[in-house]
């Protein structure tokens, strides 16, 4: 390394750039002259400092510790008294550099790996078969890239994070005609995060929802088989669905909404009358949490006509959606023969290909009673009955299989009975249905648990309770936890 100073490595990779030269002949190259690492020798093709990498390595990663001695030190690997890196170190430098991660290690410095590590590594490798300027066409095809979903993680994170990539990589690698086996894997990407959604923090499930948006919109930007074309637009739908939830979910129902009639027009593209009613229901809850009540009425009614044609739950979200929104209007009468509604077409029920996904696809009897404890919440003189819908979806919740628990809408459950219990003057027991709500991390508390949050806020500041010490501490408490939302837990 004596003969080659930093000038002569810069002038050689600028003579190798003018040849036309990418960056892993570059590497080698240096490699070559330099007789080091690989990791060192990527490091200086790509122009940069061990400060800077570094640096752009916590931005790709957030929450990861990485700075130049033990840059240094993983650069020196395998040699005597170094570090061996992590997979997801070199996942995330191999993004930094624009390479394949397995480009960064020679095949001694990967047999010196952790078992575990190498295992992950290898798993992954499969994503980024092929040349750098394929690397390089399926991050620009990443609207959020990786430093959005972030590179650290479990090894299973990984591995999805891979399986995205091969994902991506066989669309473009399969033409304009989407093939079977990428609309299979389209279709188990778009289950997984169906069941993910009411169970998991949006923050770990936003970037792929993104990213998979991105991956159904460029397969149909393309001429399809007229038999697949249907299947595409079913899928890319529930896609679009999930990202309107997502939306509002963040406080934004503009966006929400535009997502939203996005999915509605995939459905009468796929001619799905299931999908179309289920959207229907998704744009009268953004409105109901919007404030915009009558307009969520008049969403659930327009969802009537497709879900009569339809045998999937989303009848029966309809009805139970319509009838939480007459019940804010007032209208006690209205929103009791929507529950009734409801809880006929639970027993007429078939199911769909939307409830087949699972998940949030599907509309839980769980999910139903919370429903109708949301609605009697609003009912002057409906408190007991209130409280009764509440403890029965809690229990139904609590005794549901895995798949059917949903963080946020057991959490509702929970604000309506301290909400109910607050209005027939117990204090004690008010508090106590909240705790678990408490628990919820910054991750988990999205829009729908923050306005439910400040609804008993308001409660406890009602005449009997406003010098009430207790209440006081609780209110306190609640406005420490609603200005730590879900917004405020992703990356920079």
């Amino acid at each position: 390394m004596a003969a080659w100073s930093r000038r002569d490595i810069n002038r050689l990779r600028s003579r190798m750039a003018e040849q036309g030269r990418d960056i892993d002949d570059t590497a080698q190259e240096i490699r070559f002259v330099t007789r080091g690492s690989m990791l060192a020798a990527y490091r200086m093709a790509a122009g940069l400092s061990q400060p800077e990498v570094a640096e752009r390595f916590v931005e790709a990663a957030p929450g990861s510790v990485m700075d130049q001695p033990h840059l240094s030190r993983l650069e020196a690997f395998p040699g005597g008294g170094t570090r061996a890196p992590l997979a997801t170190q070199i996942i995330t430098l191999a993004g930094i550099y624009g390479t394949a991660p397995l480009r960064l290690l020679t095949a001694e410095a990967l047999d010196a790996l952790d078992p575990r590590e190498r295992a992950v590594l290898l798993r992954c490798s499969a994503a980024f078969n092929g040349s750098s300027d394929v690397v390089e066409r399926q991050e620009e095809a990443t609207p959020f890239p990786s430093r959005f979903t972030a590179t650290t993680g479990s090894p299973e994170r990984q591995v999805e994070m891979a399986a995205r990539k091969a994902l991506r990589f066989a669309v473009m690698a399969e033409g304009a005609n989407v093939g079977p086996e990428t609309l299979e894997q389209l279709r188990e990407e778009v289950s997984r995060l169906s069941f993910a959604y009411p169970q998991q923090a949006l923050p770990t499930l936003f970037g792929d929802l993104v990213e998979l948006q991105d991956v159904a919109f460029r397969i149909l930007e393309h001429r399809q088989r007229p038999h697949d074309a249907l299947d595409l637009y079913l899928l890319t739908g529930v896609i679009c669905g999930m990202l309107a939830k997502a939306s509002h979910d963040l406080g934004d129902p503009k966006s929400a909404m535009t997502q939203a009639r996005t999915a509605y027009i995939c459905a009468d593209n796929a001619g799905h009358d299931g999908l179309r009613a289920w959207t229907r229901g998704l744009q009268s809850l953004i409105s109901y949490w919007a404030g915009w009540p009558s307009e969520a009425v008049r969403y659930a009614k327009l969802g009537a006509e497709p879900a009569e044609r339809t045998g999937g739950t989303a009848s029966i979200w309809l009805t139970s959606q319509e009838a939480r929104a007459w019940a804010i209007l007032g209208h006690g009468d209205n929103a009791q023969a929507a529950i009734d509604r409801a809880r006929d077409a639970r027993e007429n029920v078939r199911g769909d290909e939307l409830d087949a996904l699972g998940g949030i696809m599907s509309f839980t009897h769980p999910r139903q009673l919370y429903y109708v404890a949301d609605t009697r919440i609003w009912l002057p003189g409906a408190e007991r009955q209130a409280a009764e819908a509440a403890v029965e979806a809690i229990s139904a919740y609590e005794a549901a299989p895995p798949d059917d628990r949903s963080f946020s809408d057991e959490a509702g459950a929970r604000t309506d009975l301290a909400l109910s219990r607050a209005a027939s003057g117990d204090l004690d027991g008010a508090l106590d249905a909240l705790q678990p709500v408490f628990d919820l991390s910054h991750a988990q508390r999205i829009g729908g648990v923050i306005s439910s949050m400040q609804r008993v806020h308001a409660a406890l500041g009602a005449p009997n309770y406003r010098d009430v010490r207790t209440a006081k501490t609780a209110r306190a408490e609640i406005e420490a936890f609603t200005q730590n939302s879900a917004r405020t837990a992703f990356p920079r």
